[in-house]
């Protein structure tokens, strides 16, 4: 039986996803509760920068991050999932490995040069309501186990952040069988 996947698990897309925005991603499920599930795409590059949205707060600085698609919904908001050894007044904690922050602070401290060891910035979200992230999981119509996502257990940042990012869909993928098959043994 698929168990419900916990905070920082990884969903990996189906080869054969519907929707074109999710070929080939790598989601971060960061919390999942009773009102639904929030997760980050990893591995949607985009053509901007962080310093491209600094720009247009009026923040000086070189920092030309790269900046990725977190999912499709509040695409203007921003950001940043790090290592939990960093944090300011808005950071969420995950757990004791991640944390996510987005408020305009995060862009001052970075800026100043104080940075987490790993993170990733992005725009936009992926949510599910209540029940929905299990039921397309679990192939329950109107969708289907040939759609379904493949979890992993997240192996942590380092291995993450090791792996080139048009790389992390094949990782994140093999992980996955290689955990599935450890559990059957």
């Amino acid at each position: 039986m698929i168990q419900q996947p916990n905070s920082t698990d990884l969903l990996i897309a189906p080869p054969n996803i519907p929707d074109p925005r999710f070929k080939r991603a790598v989601l971060m499920l960061t919390h999942d509760h009773h009102g639904g599930s929030f997760a980050l795409c990893l591995n949607k590059a985009t053509h901007h920068t962080l310093k491209d949205i600094l720009d247009e707060t009026g923040i000086e600085t070189n920092l030309n991050f790269p900046l990725y698609w977190g999912g499709p919904v509040s695409t203007n908001s921003v950001w940043m999932l790090h290592s939990a050894e960093w944090s300011n007044e808005h950071t969420a904690g995950i757990n004791d490995t991640w944390a996510m922050t987005s408020n305009i602070s995060m862009f001052h401290h970075l800026a100043d040069g104080d940075c987490p060891r790993y993170f990733r910035m992005m725009f936009g979200y992926c949510t599910w309501a209540q029940g929905q992230l299990r039921a397309e999981l679990m192939g329950n119509p109107p969708w289907s186990k040939k759609h379904s996502w493949l979890v992993a257990e997240n192996p942590g940042a380092e291995w993450l952040f090791e792996h080139p990012v048009d790389e992390l869909w094949a990782a994140t993928a093999e992980l996955s069988g290689q955990q599935a098959v450890q559990s059957w043994l």
